[in-house]
């Protein structure tokens, strides 16, 4: 394609006109707009190469690391965290994938739905299970007022061909991010199983072990950090059910604005890569930076806790699900005290 160049005295001419015209400058950024369309932006280049292959996961994960993501950048960055492409796919494969994926859903979404119509009682239990739940996640924003059909099927396929945990309260929690960033249905039940997998199936066993062991661990660290606040919130053992919730999903619930949750998310997640021993046990990355976040969280809401002179606010503290009573949290300052605290617990191990 061959590109005439405008002469320098004309495009002179041109600019000042444009200047004083504003109607013109849509015409610039749909130049821009295609340019970009053409080369790819300069955030995606350093991630991919022009094949559409990831050039390496150690920058894609330091790239997350250093800054926020936009909306743009999640949708190339929160397949490899979730384990949905490997670094080596290329565009033609990513494609390939989809559409298998698509094929492959669609089949294990139609043998539960012929299930449910024949009024199969353990399927239509099932259904009205989770629709409830569905109905109420995240219910306060408006992306998801139109999305509650994909949320109900994705979950419905999942706990059909997974008995094992099976569908628990919770889980629709940790779909809304994945469904919001990936959008196509498939994908982000592919997504989604990837990530229960990976990281969460253990949490929602019925013998709890997981759970209870990670609480414990939470318990220890806090002592061993920040002794005073782990006092005034010992008075209590009841205190301590609120971490469960914290725990099992990932503090998903503790910040105000959705795109922070996001944010928490895609951190927690590249801290999950490799194991770390501690105590005899291994322990993933994992669950140790989101019991970092939790107690971030108690530090910046330091003063309120210490203000609360009686066992019965502090519980109204605790187990309060008003956006109030999170929209004081700075969720920049919680990320890095957190991220302070991870690596010189780690080094404090070494």
């Amino acid at each position: 394609m061959n590109i005439e160049l405008v002469p320098e005295r004309q495009y002179q001419v041109f600019n000042s006109v444009a200047g004083r015209h504003h109607h013109h400058q849509p015409i610039w950024q749909n130049i821009k707009n295609l340019l970009k369309s053409c080369f790819g932006t300069q955030s995606d280049s350093r991630l991919l190469n022009r094949d559409g292959s990831l050039i390496d996961i150690n920058r894609l994960r330091q790239n997350i690391n250093d800054k926020q993501q936009s909306y743009k950048k999640r949708h190339i960055t929160w397949p490899y965290l979730l384990n949905i492409y490997s670094p080596s796919m290329t565009n033609s494969d990513k494609k390939i994938y989809q559409n298998r994926a698509r094929i492959r859903y669609n089949r294990l979404k139609r043998t539960w739905q012929e299930r449910v119509s024949q009024g199969d009682s353990f399927y239509v239990t099932l259904a009205d299970t989770i629709l409830k739940d569905v109905r109420r996640t995240d219910r306060h924003i408006k992306f998801f007022k139109k999305k509650k059909q994909i949320l109900f099927n994705i979950m419905m396929t999942y706990s059909v061909y997974h008995p094992n945990p099976g569908y628990s309260q919770g889980m629709t929690d940790m779909l809304t991010p994945i469904v919001y960033v990936f959008i196509d249905e498939s994908m982000s039940y592919f997504a989604f199983c990837s990530l229960m997998n990976r990281y969460m199936s253990s949490l929602f066993d019925q013998d709890q072990i997981e759970i209870n062991r990670r609480i414990r661990l939470f318990n220890l660290i806090l002592h061993s950090i920040d002794n005073e606040l782990w006092n005034k919130i010992n008075v209590n053992e009841e205190n301590y059910l609120y971490v469960y919730r914290w725990l099992l999903l990932d503090c998903k619930r503790e910040f105000y604005r959705f795109n922070h949750v996001l944010r928490v998310l895609e951190l927690v997640w590249i801290n999950s890569i490799s194991p770390f021993v501690i105590s005899q046990s291994i322990t993933n990355y994992r669950s140790l930076f989101t019991i970092f976040i939790c107690i971030s969280i108690l530090q910046e809401d330091r003063q309120i806790i210490f203000s609360y002179s009686n066992d019965e606010d502090l519980h109204k503290y605790f187990f309060s699900s008003s956006s109030s009573s999170r929209s004081h949290r700075s969720t920049k300052r919680i990320l890095q005290q957190a991220q302070i605290n991870y690596s010189n617990y780690i080094l404090s191990q070494k």
